[in-house]
């Protein structure tokens, strides 16, 4: 069974014609995000795409949005971005020597995760631009992203006939006033019953392998609202696709410290456990 990890609000780059010219010579480097990673997976799946090592984690986690007004031309080369959930990934990706699919460019600018009709699809600065200039957002960032996840998703189908992809984000512990309750969430389809058997699965063996870890499923946010994997659910409906969003809380994830990594060396082990029994399952 091949295994996609795909992080969607990790990176913080901003395409070149949108940054200020004066100052553009600090582009951060980034010419290994075209490249293909040689690695050969250890469950299968797609080359590695739009991949880059990421930025050490902050005090708080997330970077700090920017009150300046955000002005096509007049950007600066780097905006905020969910640096633990790009971590998170990359950490998964490399514990379990699987393909990993990271969006370079700052959710600042368009948040790939939405469908286009989606209000939330351009962040409030961003929805104040021209129609043009959104539309280049699409063609620049939403478009190519989305087309590498098909192409990821499509060829580990092809490999093995069975695909995981698991979405990575974080929450705040705090929303409207009220604590979120839970360490992580699984957010999945409650109509699909292959979903239903791995999130199962998947909380038991977790609950064996990382009992300090606080599981809810379908929390904080459900599973079927407007997110990329349900796009992909839809897309890929005759297909074995188990479309999966892990959604880490900040409160802890964002802390570099060595229990942090145990958690998340257990989360990557107990993935590995709960893939081959489906696997043998589905066999």
């Amino acid at each position: 069974m091949s295994l996609l990890i795909s992080c969607e609000v990790g990176g913080n780059e901003v395409p070149e014609q949108l940054i200020d010219p004066t100052l553009r010579e600090l582009l951060p480097v980034h010419d290994h995000l075209n490249a293909t990673d040689n690695r050969e997976p250890s469950s299968g799946g797609a080359a590695l795409q739009h991949h880059h090592k990421g930025a050490s984690l902050g005090k708080r986690g997330l970077v700090k949005k920017s009150r300046k007004k955000m002005r096509p031309g007049k950007l600066p080369a780097t905006l905020s971005c969910d640096e633990p959930a790009s971590y998170v990934a990359q950490r998964l990706a490399d514990k379990l020597q699987v393909p990993l699919l990271l969006n370079r460019y700052s959710p600042d600018l368009i948040n790939v995760t939405h469908s286009l009709h989606h209000r939330s699809l351009f962040p409030e600065q961003a929805r104040a631009w021209s129609t043009e200039q959104r539309q280049q957002l699409i063609e620049t960032i939403y478009e190519p992203y989305r087309a590498s996840v098909r192409q990821a998703i499509q060829t580990g189908l092809d490999r093995s006939g069975y695909l995981i992809h698991l979405a990575i984000t974080t929450f705040n512990i705090q929303k409207n006033n009220k604590i979120q309750r839970a360490d992580a969430g699984l957010l999945y389809d409650p109509a699909c019953e292959h979903e239903v058997d791995l999130c199962l699965d998947l909380v038991d063996e977790l609950y064996e392998e990382v009992p300090m870890l606080r599981v809810r499923r379908n929390y904080p946010g459900r599973g079927t609202t407007d997110r990329l994997t349900k796009a992909m659910r839809t897309e890929f409906a005759d297909e074995n696709y188990f479309g999966i969003e892990l959604m880490l809380n900040r409160a802890w994830v964002g802390r570099p410290l060595p229990i942090r990594d145990e958690v998340l060396d257990g989360i990557a082990w107990t993935l590995q456990l709960v893939a081959e029994l489906e696997q043998s399952e589905a066999a």
